[in-house]
């Protein structure tokens, strides 16, 4: 049973990522990208790592989305604006770059998709010491991602105002 709803869940965000990066209204692109973030929590669920699948639909399901949400308000996207997603030659390479290696992952996985992993996965312990030990530069990366955004729509708002 838990093979199965770990395959709906890992389509489901398939889905709903697909529709985020196509759909041409930006708050649509939203709604999806929360059901992508649920199906990705759901799948935390089934791997018992319910920390970080609290943190997933807590952090990115619910803060993340309101100031995305704030964002599309702030530059004020109207839907006729958009264009939907483009396949350049260059997007068209780099999804079927990313589509191989994860072929490769998986792969790789062999049964390991359905096994349970040990009673340490998902701790909060062993999380906080990886993410601010092993991983702390790719995390202050990823804040300063963040930033750098959310410093680029303002700059982007104020110059609409100003024209």
């Amino acid at each position: 049973m838990e093979g199965l709803l770990f395959y709906v869940f890992g389509g489901l965000a398939i889905l709903a990522t697909l529709l985020t990066i196509s759909a041409k209204n930006p708050v649509y692109s939203a709604i999806f990208m929360v059901i992508s973030f649920g199906a990705t929590a759901g799948i935390f669920v089934l791997l018992d790592a319910y920390l970080i699948a609290t943190v997933e639909v807590l952090v990115y399901a619910g803060a993340i989305m309101v100031l995305f949400l704030f964002v599309i308000m702030l530059i004020n996207l109207r839907s006729g604006e958009q264009e939907g997603l483009r396949w350049s030659p260059l997007v068209i390479v780099a999804a079927g770059t990313f589509l191989v290696l994860l072929g490769r992952a998986v792969g790789d996985l062999g049964g390991a998709v359905t096994s349970k992993p040990n009673d340490l996965v998902g701790s909060p312990g062993l999380l906080a010491e990886s993410l601010f030990t092993r991983y702390v530069v790719p995390f202050e990366a990823v804040s300063m991602l963040l930033l750098a955004a959310i410093l680029g729509t303002v700059v982007l708002s104020r110059r609409k105002e100003q024209a």
